[in-house]
């Protein structure tokens, strides 16, 4: 008996054509269900990998931040600020309603003065570029202060105060641990105790004033 052909081709070739032939796919699929759950593992995944990664981007651009103070940086922060604790101190001691505020004013130019000088000292020893006035933002504060009188003047200056001898003290701290220059460093080492200090006065003058307790003025 003869081969049979199919169409003028051999049998013996039929099986090898036909293993090639795409076959319908049965139960090659998992289930719904399944491929949903696979899906939201991968996206979870996915959240988890970017979330990192934002993380790391954060923290890298708060240390910059953190890292960003220089000598330079600081000399002029720390000139520009004493020159404005001298010209507050000078209306304190005009526009003040209590004797606390008018001493402290006096203190302030009399500390600030000095601390001042030995700036000017180190930055012409140097030959470092520092401020001879305070910034524009500083120089509203004198302004609006120096339309104030008594106690409404006394509240604004404590407020201010406080403030600014807080970031003062934030920001020798920082020079003292992180300066390059050795006679910036020592500034703001002699500096930083007398910051300090000026500090605890004038919080516990805020204290004394939340409890309806300053002292007034000799005369008032």
């Amino acid at each position: 008996m003869k081969p049979t052909v199919t169409k003028g081709m051999p049998t013996e070739v039929m099986p090898s054509v036909i293993s090639r032939c795409p076959r319908k796919a049965t139960g090659s699929l998992p289930p719904p269900e399944e491929i949903d759950t696979h899906m939201k593992a991968k996206l979870l995944f996915y959240m988890l990998a970017l979330g990192a990664v934002v993380g790391l981007s954060h923290s890298a651009s708060a240390q910059e931040h953190h890292h960003k103070l220089t000598d330079e940086v600081f000399a002029k922060k720390a000139a520009a600020g004493g020159l404005t604790e001298v010209e507050l101190g000078k209306l304190a001691q005009q526009n003040g309603g209590s004797q606390d505020v008018k001493d402290f004013g006096a203190k302030m130019v009399t500390d600030h003065g000095k601390a001042n000088d030995a700036l000017t000292a180190v930055a012409t020893k140097d030959k470092l570029t520092i401020p001879n006035k305070p910034n524009a933002e500083q120089q509203a504060l004198i302004d609006k202060l120096s339309k104030e009188t008594g106690t409404e003047f006394d509240k604004a200056y404590v407020h201010a105060m406080v403030k600014a001898h807080i970031g003062d003290k934030a920001l020798f701290t920082e020079e003292v641990a992180s300066a390059k220059n050795p006679d910036l460093k020592q500034f703001a080492e002699d500096t930083l105790p007398v910051i300090t200090s000026h500090l605890d006065m004038i919080e516990g003058m805020a204290k004394g004033e939340s409890a309806g307790n300053p002292t007034p003025a000799a005369g008032k």
